[in-house]
């Protein structure tokens, strides 16, 4: 029996709001299109039930480097090789969520190249936009983990975070552990009433803010 302790599950387009990548794309990476899967290339940690799909966090981050590399014009093709590549030379089945990737990203990156010959992203990665400046904002945002060097939790916005070790991944306020959709429909419900919501969950005015921030960006 699959457990989501510890391993975070998100819907295809709540995921595709955190990465900013738009849905129907995210889809077709994760799912395909059509009877023949056309363009999909990732896979999810978690399977599939009654035809519906959701993604872990490490899928989520996967997600998310591969929704940058797109932004900046890498061909999918190239990221595809490039992942596949990456997942052997690592030895693990997420290879955009391993801790070398913002330690040392460019020589991954560059060594990887050195078997692929693929001039497209050797630019991206050696031009004026190299990989720090596409993937280390991102990257910066999330801890990783000593034991695996995999990503453990995603400091997506100020004060609030995806653990998966709480809540199931939904993004929460950090230091409350309360969900951020919660406190927002809380405070939509009450007038706006900072102080009343925070009040009845027993957390701060800002911490309140904090969450109506967050769901104002993502909400969908």
């Amino acid at each position: 029996m699959t457990t989501l302790l510890g391993t975070g599950s998100y819907g295809v387009q709540e995921a595709s709001r955190f990465a900013e990548v738009n849905s129907r794309t995210a889809s077709r990476w994760l799912v395909g299109a059509g009877k023949d899967r056309r363009g999909k290339f990732l896979s999810s940690d978690i399977p599939t039930v009654r035809g519906r799909f959701a993604l872990s966090f490490l899928d989520l981050v996967d997600l998310l480097v591969v929704g940058r590399f797109r932004e900046e014009g890498v061909s999918l093709q190239t990221v595809r090789q490039v992942y596949s590549r990456l997942q052997r030379d690592l030895d693990t089945p997420h290879p955009f969520c391993h801790r070398q990737l913002l330690t040392d990203g460019r020589t991954v990156f560059m060594h990887t190249l050195t078997g692929m010959g693929d001039h497209h992203l050797e630019e991206v990665l050696t031009g004026q936009r190299a990989m720090p400046e596409i993937l280390e904002p991102y990257l910066r945002q999330i801890e990783y983990s000593n034991d695996s060097n995999t990503a453990m939790r995603w400091n997506i916005a100020r004060g609030v975070v995806l653990d998966p070790s709480r809540a199931f991944g939904k993004p929460v306020v950090a230091s409350e552990g309360t969900t951020t959709f919660a406190i927002a429909r809380a405070y939509w419900a009450n007038a706006k009433n900072v102080d009343l919501v925070a009040d009845l969950f027993r957390i701060s005015p800002e911490s309140v803010r904090l969450a109506v921030d967050f769901e104002q960006k993502y909400a969908a």
